[in-house]
């Protein structure tokens, strides 16, 4: 399965005036969205993904699989899909 074919699991967009943190699981994935960037959270679907765990922290959201150890997360922007690295900054893939 090609990762654009991928469950959306979350979607997001920063409404905010500055950046957005999206720490993906415990591993170092982050995601950098700047103020009005909008994206969509893909992963491989498997029976240990759902649900997700969302919590608010400072500067952004840390998003938990629900029993997946190592879930291969992209996100969609701007039509693109990209590998979440450590950290991906979309500002980067405009």
């Amino acid at each position: 399965m090609e990762p654009s074919e991928y469950l959306v699991v979350f979607s997001h967009r920063n409404d905010t005036s500055s950046d957005c943190h999206i720490y993906l699981e415990m591993v170092p994935e982050e995601v950098v969205l700047s103020p009005g960037h909008a994206i969509e959270l893909l992963a491989k679907p498997t029976s240990d993904l759902l649900p997700l765990t969302i919590d608010h922290v400072e500067g952004g959201l840390q998003i938990y699989a629900c029993r997946e150890f190592d879930p291969d997360w992209h996100v969609r922007f701007n039509g693109k899909v990209i590998k979440a690295g450590h950290p991906t900054r979309l500002r980067e893939y405009e």
